[in-house]
């Protein structure tokens, strides 16, 4: 009896969902037709009105059908488990580190007991201190806040905090009185200073600069546009702020309503302050101006370079500006100029671009100049140039990834912090004069025995074009060449960004589950540098996917695995490389899935933060760019009568950034032609967004699903769906 009510429940939640379905296609259909080559059928706009109540049922029914399956394959609860079993092996983790020139150590720090995050002050042989528990801030609300980025003042005396909620990402700044640790009354909103602009103090603690956002609410047309820095002194009303930066206030600087004016991190000692144009591009417009401008009412921003110029992050050492060009050096050379005397075509190198390795970013203290490099990506070394000799370091420990940072580029202080795909982050301070690292024990070391049968081989492989595309393949030393291995490969490809190497104990679960996993570095991230990302760009954009769908080939001709064993993963930009691999190939792969996905880039002047990241993808006003985003709209690609793979599509309701209609309409229409019996799974998280704040348990839910659906998918032994294990939800 009771299998008899579980079969009539699901049938049940189906027959309700494919009936909405039905009653909602049938609306008028809408003909896009921008070229005469091209004709666009898109039946479904009707879900990108997220406030109707009927498309808020669709999301609903289909959250409850995925949910409920999801919950019941077997092993999928053992992932979350292992991953808090993970986490309790940290006595306690430390996040958002902040050291101060006074070598003043400012930090979040949780313990498993912890419910919410703690910020604490440590200051050189002195014991810790707790300063704020963010469990205090607004709890008259009912909403759980966290603290997504902090800045110190320069005499330390105030905190600057911003808080957000739910998942969301755009939050607001408050303000602890280290002193007395006490919230000021001030609270200001519409910023988002983790991801746009940061925080920067004046020079004399009076206020901070930070960027303010007119419009936060994702329904509303002018939803992150014309965003503008501005001043706001301590103790005045809270809305009460003077623009210093924007489109409105410098119209001479021919600023776009999308683009970021930004602030970028100011230094007492420092005689100018830069600004940027920032957003979804690699390369910005930048202006100077006199640091005493702050004092004036109005800046006087000068050109210091633009996009075209093909500079990238600028250090200022009194009248000097140091730079990364990619200016006749595709793997980047490290450039010097002086402010009297800008001179980008014919720059003073101070590094030459090596044509074996990348340089990956740079750094300046009194000692000299420190710089890294990548070798495909993923290997990582660490030089300092001096007097125009150049010296390599050798690390305490190997790492594929190495990040500098200074509290002070006129000291002689300086951080180095190294990760790898089976190394755990490890943070050094290193003293040149001596050639000695001194690591820091601010974090806990923690042990994973777990893996130390894993290994990881760096490969490269033949792409359709002949070019080489780097690969990593994380697995079990017992690896067979049996095509018996279940495959994980996770990619992006998008904004010159890199799949850089982090140790991920989530991610090694796949191996120690009997599973590979792969990583191909395909065209359009920045593992080869400035032309990797060009190669992968706009018209470009096709090399992305079918890297992609090269690598799965190697794996099959290489009896590595076979089309039935392989799961493909990404997210956010990435769903354009998971989308039309699967509707490239969709014989190829066994599994999709896709988190906060840009499925249907067609309609990216319809989504929050569209014209931003029209700068990487296109825009649709263009009839050139319409066509290019047609090519790359995996919604537009879905064709009837074609065996999809199986399908787990995700996302967050409270996304600032991707549109959680984009993925709803790919579901929607993948279900409407479906000629297959694998399953297409929606799931929706109500208190989430990008999955950049979400929380270490929704993270760690997020992951077990992922991971349970494509090994029951797979027909891994050990992940079935059992009638017996079904609970009935009411």
């Amino acid at each position: 009896m009771k299998k008899k009510i579980l079969f009539q429940l699901i049938f049940i939640l189906c027959f309700s969902i494919s009936a909405l379905s039905q009653d909602l296609t049938s609306k008028e259909k809408i003909n896009e037709n921008r070229d005469a080559n091209m004709q666009i059928m898109d039946d479904f706009q009707y879900l990108e009105n997220l406030q109707n109540d009927s498309v808020q049922n669709w999301f609903k029914q289909h959250n409850n059908r995925a949910r409920y399956l999801l919950n019941n394959i077997s092993g999928r609860n053992e992932f979350v488990k292992k991953f808090i079993d993970f986490e309790k092996r940290k006595s306690f983790s430390v996040t958002l580190l902040y050291i101060t020139e006074n070598n003043s150590f400012y930090y979040l720090k949780g313990t498993e007991a912890d419910k919410s995050d703690k910020l604490y002050l440590k200051k050189r042989g002195e014991k810790e201190i707790l300063l704020f528990d963010s469990a205090n801030y607004k709890k008259e609300t009912g909403n759980v806040f966290t603290i997504s980025y902090l800045k110190p003042s320069w005499d330390e005396s105030k905190i600057a905090l911003s808080f957000t909620k739910n998942g969301e990402e755009i939050g607001e700044i408050a303000f602890v009185d280290v002193k007395n640790k006490v919230l000021l009354p001030t609270i200001i909103t519409n910023c988002w200073p983790s991801e746009i602009g940061g925080i920067n103090w004046l020079p004399d603690d009076s206020g901070i600069i930070y960027v303010n956002i007119p419009i936060v609410d994702t329904k509303k047309a002018n939803y992150l546009l014309d965003t503008e820095s501005v001043i706001y002194k301590i103790g005045d009303d809270s809305s009460k702020h003077v623009v210093i930066f924007s489109k409105i206030n410098n119209p001479d600087l021919n600023i776009s309503r999308a683009d970021f004016p930004t602030i970028k991190k100011i230094n007492l000692k420092d005689k100018y302050i830069l600004g940027a144009l920032a957003g979804a591009a690699t390369y910005l417009d930048y202006y100077y101006a006199d640091i005493g401008d702050l004092q004036s009412q109005k800046i006087n921003w000068k050109q210091l370079y633009t996009k075209s110029d093909g500079i990238l992050d600028p250090i200022i050492l009194k009248d000097e500006l140091y730079c990364i060009s990619s200016n006749e050096a595709s793997n980047f050379k490290i450039i010097k100029t002086k402010f009297s005397n800008l001179n980008f075509k014919n720059p003073e190198v101070i590094v030459k671009e090596n044509t074996h390795e990348t340089i990956d970013e740079f750094i300046i203290n009194s000692d000299g100049l420190f710089y890294t490099t990548k070798k495909n990506g993923v290997e990582a070394k660490l030089y300092f140039v001096k007097n125009k000799k150049v010296k390599h370091i050798d690390l305490p420990v190997k790492a594929g990834d190495i990040s500098l940072s200074t509290n002070n580029k006129y000291s002689k202080d300086l951080w180095v912090t190294t990760s790898g795909w089976l190394n755990p982050k490890r943070k050094f301070s290193y003293k040149v004069d001596k050639n000695k690292f001194i690591e820091d024990n601010t974090s806990p070391v923690v042990q994973y025995p777990e893996f130390s049968d894993f290994t990881v081989e760096e490969i490269e492989i033949a792409s359709h074009d002949g070019i080489l595309i780097p690969v990593t393949i994380i697995y079990n030393k017992k690896l067979k060449h049996d095509k018996k291995n279940y495959i994980m490969m996770d990619g992006y490809g998008s904004y010159g960004i890199s799949k850089t190497p982090r140790f991920q104990p989530i991610i090694l679960t796949w191996v120690m589950n009997g599973g590979v996993y792969i990583i191909p570095h395909v065209r359009g991230g920045g593992e080869k540098g400035d032309s990797w990302h060009e190669d992968g760009f706009k018209k470009n954009k096709p090399n992305t996917w079918k890297d992609f769908i090269a690598t799965a080939e190697y794996l099959i001709i290489n009896n590595i695995t076979t089309k039935d064993r392989i799961a493909i993963l990404s997210g956010s930009a990435g769903g354009i490389l998971v989308g039309r691999a699967m509707t490239e190939r969709p014989d190829l792969f066994k599994v999709m899935i896709c988190y906060d996905g840009y499925l249907n880039p067609l309609r990216i002047d319809k989504a929050p933060n569209g014209p931003n990241n029209m700068k990487e993808l296109g825009d649709p006003s263009i009839n050139e760019e319409f066509n290019l985003l047609a090519e790359i709209d995996s919604f537009n690609h879905l064709q009837k009568g074609i065996n999809y793979p199986a399908c787990l599509i995700s996302v967050g309701m409270n996304d600032a950034r991707v549109a959680p209609w984009m993925s709803a309409k790919f579901v929607a229409k993948l279900e409407s032609i479906k000629s297959s019996k694998n399953e297409i799974l929606f799931v929706v998280n109500y208190d989430a967004g990008h999955g950049i704040n979400s929380s270490n348990l929704q993270l760690y839910n997020d992951y077990a699903d992922e991971f349970a659906f494509a090994f029951w998918q797979m027909g891994h032994p050990k992940f079935k769906l059992s009638k017996e294990n079904y609970k009935i939800r009411e």
